[in-house]
């Protein structure tokens, strides 16, 4: 056991390159596909938290008269119900009838967009739709005697601006008399049912419109008792109901849980149950059941998460992929060059499995501290599409707690996958005799390459090329990973592309979209960077004895290097070239399931930035290997064992 340990302690230290390597590729992976599966959960939990807190409503009702004699019978049926009222007007003035006389509120100060006030009875606390208050004050020592106190929305890039202490005018007439009323602003409040910040539509429909409705402009909060006319006790009815259903308020912690089957389901129960009630109203076409499908903020905002989410289930699969034939191609070369321990240990009289745990410890090792490097980057990347998504919506503070489903079946697909390769590659081995194990691993046999078969051509062609050319189709497992491997990350960098040009240039999308899509380009760079060097640095070890034969006969560093990059140019530009098609069919499938833009709408500029911008990082990574070629012991690689 002590000898098995020290071998087991020597193989990560000899192998320390390759351990970085597994650790890079699964980082990257489970950090992208993790990272924008999370951010949709952490967006989606938020919400949910602020649905309990706030208490929020899963119906208001609102209707053309009073509707607060139908309180008792919704609570009758096992709903909580309080009653409120909502009143919208435009260009400042509010009319209605009232005691057979037409009633009408002028205000001054409210700009000529929609105004909302959102009434509330004199004698009830406010249970439902709790608003969060940011900034209040008392009543100015300046102010009329007869100041009203009002609360007021918060200021967006929509909604105007108001400060504590501004007073603004109303001039109530009704039944042949006027009242001048004062209000000034005592509070600042943010309602949840209000999170979007450039965009809140009103009630109000556009003229001529049938689905287009105007924005609001002004939000108030008022007591139904604000405004008097002539001793009556108010102006106003209470039009509107708000419906709260106990079972989906006891789920022990919602979180993430909003908006899904379970809320669903019981929702739509719960809408025939009210519907029911009011079906005069409804075919009369007086009153409206809204629920949360139906406020702006949370049919967008979860309309966005669900885009993000999609984004994330295409390229996991991309990444995951990549990351597979990468770490396949790393445990296989290192069994390769293990094969002289392996046929020691088995001298020794070490069993097949025995020996296989050691290089299977290996691979679960680098899988799993990667997967703790991935679920770091991950909480980051969710954090920065999280945030990002403030330039839409007030959003909550981001959750650290929540689900991480999509960090479990990343990790879980790629630790197995890594495994079984590992546990494939490595019966091979330990199936094959000590003896053979022992002998150098036979050369591949040179072939003829499909070019030497056209004569004409072959002839032109110079001497390194053609060396380059036979060594680039005499490797055809190492050519078709790279291959493939850039050929996935291009087809990522141009669906990155693609969603930028559609939010930015065709202004789709919020601006969190455009962070998910320069996320996507981000990843993609460092992926294909990851992947060139690491296949690369694979090739170079297994080609030392060659690369140092080169350096004795005379080849500069400069020769050497483009020896092997030539190799590495030409088979990454096969892939690039493939990987246009294959970015083409990727963005078109993105954008059937977000339902965000379209392949043909693609700005021409893309299909060319993409390949240069997949050659560049190419060429980095080749720079980060220049030195270990140049550096390459002659003396004990043409000493060396193969």
């Amino acid at each position: 056991m002590k000898t098995y340990l020290k071998t087991f302690a020597r193989m990560f230290k000899r192998h320390a390159t390759r351990l970085i390597s597994v650790f890079l590729m699964v980082t990257l992976s489970v950090g992208f596909s993790a990272g924008i599966g999370m951010a949709t959960d952490k967006m989606k939990y938020a919400l949910g938290e602020l649905y309990e807190k706030n208490n929020l409503s899963d119906f208001i009702v609102r209707g053309a008269g009073d509707l607060s004699g139908k309180k008792a019978e919704l609570e009758d049926l096992g709903f909580d119900v309080e009653t409120g009222g909502i009143l919208e007007f435009e260009e400042n003035t509010f009319e209605q009838e009232f005691l057979g006389q037409k009633l009408s509120v002028t205000f001054e100060g409210t700009g000529e967009g929609v105004t909302r006030i959102y009434l509330f009875p004199e004698e009830e606390d406010v249970r439902q739709n709790r608003v969060d208050t940011l900034n209040e004050a008392p009543m100015p020592e300046t102010a009329p005697s007869d100041s009203i106190p009002v609360a007021v929305e918060r200021a967006t890039a929509q909604l105007k601006e108001y400060a504590l202490g501004d007073e603004i005018t109303a001039t109530v007439s009704a039944m042949s008399r006027e009242q001048t009323l004062t209000f000034v602003v005592t509070e600042i409040v943010q309602n949840p049912l209000h999170l979007a910040v450039r965009r809140d539509p009103s009630m109000s429909k556009v003229d001529g419109e049938e689905d287009q409705y105007k924005e609001l402009e002004s939000i108030f909060y008022l007591r139904q008792n604000t405004f008097f006319v002539a001793g009556a006790q108010s102006a106003f009815p209470l039009n509107s109901l708000y419906i709260s259903i106990p079972s989906l308020k006891d789920r022990g912690g919602i979180g993430g849980a909003l908006f899904d089957n379970g809320y669903e389901s019981k929702l739509k129960a719960a809408r025939s149950t009210i519907e029911g009630l009011f079906k005069d109203e409804l075919q009369a076409g007086t009153l409206a059941v809204l629920s949360l499908y139906e406020n702006f903020t949370y049919a967008s905002y979860y309309n966005y998460a669900d885009k993000v989410e999609m984004i994330g289930y295409v390229l996991m699969v991309v990444f995951v992929l990549v990351t597979l034939l990468v770490v396949l191609s790393t445990m296989t070369r290192l069994l390769d060059e293990e094969r002289a321990q392996i046929a020691c240990l088995m001298t020794l009289g070490y069993s097949p499995a025995r020996i296989l745990l050691k290089y299977l410890l290996f691979a679960l090792v680098g899988t799993l501290i990667g997967a703790v490097g991935g679920y770091f980057a991950s909480l980051g990347l969710a954090y920065v599409i999280f945030v990002n998504f403030k330039w839409n919506y007030s959003m909550p503070a981001f959750p650290m707690e929540g689900p991480i489903a999509f960090f479990l079946i990343v990790t879980s697909i790629i630790l197995v996958a890594t495994l079984a390769a590992t546990l494939i590659a490595g019966l091979k081995k330990t199936k094959a005799r000590p003896a053979a194990l022992l002998r150098p691993k036979s050369p591949r046999p040179g072939k003829k390459v499909i070019f030497e078969r056209i004569p004409a051509l072959w002839r032109r062609i110079p001497f390194k090329m053609k060396s380059t050319l036979r060594n680039v189709l005499r490797f055809k497992t190492r050519f078709i990973m790279t291959v493939v491997a850039v050929l996935a990350s291009t087809g990522l960098v141009v669906a990155g592309l693609a969603v930028l040009d559609c939010c930015i240039f065709q202004e789709i999308g919020t601006f969190a979209m455009i962070v998910v899509a320069i996320v996507v380009l981000v990843f993609a760079a460092l992926l294909n960077a990851v992947v060139i060097y690491t296949l690369t640095n694979i090739n170079i070890s297994e080609r030392e004895r060659e690369l140092a034969t080169l350096m004795v006969l005379g080849y500069h560093d400069k020769e050497v290097t483009l020896y092997v990059y030539r190799e590495i140019y030409i088979t990454s530009a096969i892939g690039i070239v493939l990987g246009i098609p294959f970015g083409a069919m990727l963005c078109a499938f993105v954008f059937s399931l977000m339902t965000l833009g379209s392949l043909g709408a693609v700005n021409v500029y893309v299909w060319f930035v993409a390949p240069v911008m997949s050659l560049l990082f190419t060429f980095l990574a080749t720079l980060l290997l220049r030195r270990k070629i140049v550096k390459i012991d002659m003396n004990a690689s043409l000493k060396a064992m193969e």
